[in-house]
C-alpha cells in the first residue's frame, strides 16, 4: 500500500539527469525513484 511521502532536495544536475531517464522510460519520476531505491535494496 503506497501511504508514505517521501520529500527531498537534490542538486539540480541530478534532478535533470532522472528527469530525462523517466521520459526515456516512459514512466514519472517519482515512478523510477521507486524503481531505483527498490533494486538498490534487493541486491
Amino acid at each position: 500500500m503506497n501511504d508514505k511521502v517521501l520529500n527531498m532536495t537534490m542538486p539540480s544536475e541530478l534532478y535533470e539527469k532522472l528527469q530525462e531517464e523517466a521520459k526515456k522510460k516512459s514512466i514519472s519520476l517519482a515512478a523510477l525513484v521507486r524503481m531505483i531505491c527498490s533494486e538498490y535494496l534487493d541486491k
